[in-house]
C-alpha cells in the first residue's frame, strides 16, 4: 500500500521537522530591526561552533558581515563584488577610487549599530568601525555572479 506524504498531516509533520533543523542549524538570531530612509535594515547574529558573527541585510540589497576577522559588504547592484572594511591609511599604488569606497551614510549607520550590538553582547573580539576609514574593493567573481546561484547572506 502507497503512502501519500501529504496525507493524514504528514507534510506538516516532515514540514516542522526540516524547519527545526534549518533554523537549529544555522543558530542566527534577529536582535534589531529598524524602519530608516535606506530601508529596513535588520540584524542578526549568529553563533557557531567556531565562529561568532553579525549579518545585516538591507532591503535584501545589502549585506554586512562582520565577525572577529574582518568587516565585510556586499550590494546586489555589484554581485561580483566585496567590499572589505579597511583601517589605516591607504598604500600610495592603492590610493584610488577603483581600490576604495568611501563610508556611505547607510555604511556609517549599520556599522554604528553594530557596534552597539556587539557592546551589548560583550564580543571583545571584534575591531570596532569608528577606526576605519574606508572599504577596499575586491573583485569576487572574475567572470560575473554565477546565474545559478541566489543573492544570499556570506555564507
Amino acid at each position: 500500500m502507497k503512502t501519500n506524504i501529504f496525507s493524514s498531516g504528514s507534510f506538516l509533520t516532515y514540514y516542522a521537522a526540516a524547519f527545526f533543523l534549518i533554523s537549529c542549524s544555522t543558530g542566527k538570531e534577529l536582535v534589531l530591526k529598524e524602519r530608516t530612509d535606506f530601508g529596513v535594515v535588520k540584524f542578526y547574529t549568529q553563533k557557531n561552533l567556531n565562529e561568532k558573527r553579525i549579518l545585516v541585510n538591507v532591503d535584501n540589497s545589502t549585506q554586512y558581515r562582520i565577525n572577529a576577522k574582518e568587516t565585510a559588504k556586499r550590494e546586489r547592484a555589484n554581485k561580483e563584488l566585496t567590499y572589505t572594511l579597511y583601517y589605516g591609511p591607504f598604500k600610495e599604488e592603492n590610493d584610488s577610487s577603483k581600490y576604495r569606497k568611501s563610508l556611505s551614510e547607510l555604511d556609517s549607520l549599520v556599522l554604528s549599530e553594530s557596534d552597539r550590538i556587539l557592546d551589548s553582547l560583550n564580543w571583545n573580539s571584534f575591531r570596532r568601525a569608528k577606526e576605519a576609514s574606508a572599504f577596499e574593493i575586491e573583485v569576487t567573481y572574475y567572470n560575473g555572479f554565477p546565474r545559478n546561484k541566489k543573492f544570499n547572506f556570506f555564507i
